[in-house]
């Protein structure tokens, strides 16, 4: 497989020498292209920061992460936030919230929403296009920003627990839209979940993070069959890697 996108020994604080916080601590893995990487653990850890130095919003204090043979900061990145209705733009319908992107690049007006439509037809999204952020509900919210991102033909999807403000139902609809968007796209996702069962659903590795500073405690193939249904859930394989997973959560919190 090809290897896409490669942590290599990254290491991040914050503050001087005197009131120095340590945040990451010799991070090293490797992300195939296409696949989907959860990551998940304890509160504060620097899953946050993880990503921000993914996206290049942040710079390693020593280690390197690549993608491709790229520094961060000279590819295209889409990233999804939590907050995705602070993202929106609420004075725009959802089709040019959707076209940013393409605005950005110049394509007019009918040409960037007629390729909105396409690319939602395409990935099998369903938004009430001609609605303004307050009229649309948490899950039409997020498939926008999502859309969007995915508009910027981004090499890398990154995913900062992007369904934590949603309710149970249109959580569990939101993650398994997005595997069918992922399934489409084929797009590298690197996605930070505070839900182990969500982290464990959608991924083909999970990588588990220490408390901060945080390392890798341990990366676990999930060998659940794609594509994913509710079934899996009751998969004795689900099981097995919640346990040991929560093994390993209990062992950090607890220590």
């Amino acid at each position: 497989m090809e290897i896409h996108l490669k942590f290599d020994h990254v290491y991040k604080s914050f503050g001087n020498s005197e009131n120095k916080i340590e945040i990451l601590k010799d991070i090293t893995f490797e992300v195939f292209k296409g696949e989907f990487i959860t990551i998940f653990g304890p509160n504060g850890c620097g899953k946050t920061t993880l990503l921000n130095i993914a996206s290049g919003l942040l710079q390693p204090d020593s280690g390197e992460v690549k993608i491709d043979t790229y520094s961060p900061q000279n590819v295209k990145i889409g990233f999804i936030f939590q907050n995705y209705s602070d993202s929106l733009f609420p004075w725009r319908k959802a089709i040019d919230n959707a076209a940013f992107p393409l605005e950005l690049n110049g394509m007019s007006v009918s040409e960037r929403r007629k390729k909105v439509i396409q690319k939602a037809e395409e990935l099998g999204i369903e938004i009430p296009w001609d609605n303004y952020p307050y009229q649309m509900s948490g899950g039409e919210q997020q498939l926008v920003a999502i859309l969007r991102a995915l508009l910027y033909e981004p090499q890398v999807l990154i995913m900062d627990e992007p369904f934590g403000a949603l309710d149970y139902t249109t959580r569990f609809q939101m993650e398994n839209k997005l595997l069918n968007i992922w399934e489409k796209s084929k797009i590298t996702v690197l996605f930070v979940s505070h839900d182990l069962d969500e982290a464990i659903y959608l991924s083909d590795r999970l990588i588990l993070l220490s408390k901060r500073p945080a390392r890798i405690k341990k990366i676990i193939d999930n060998p659940l069959p794609r594509p994913r249904t509710p079934e899996v859930f009751e998969d004795k394989r689900f099981f097995q890697i919640k346990t040991e997973a929560l093994k390993i959560f209990k062992e950090e919190v607890l220590e």
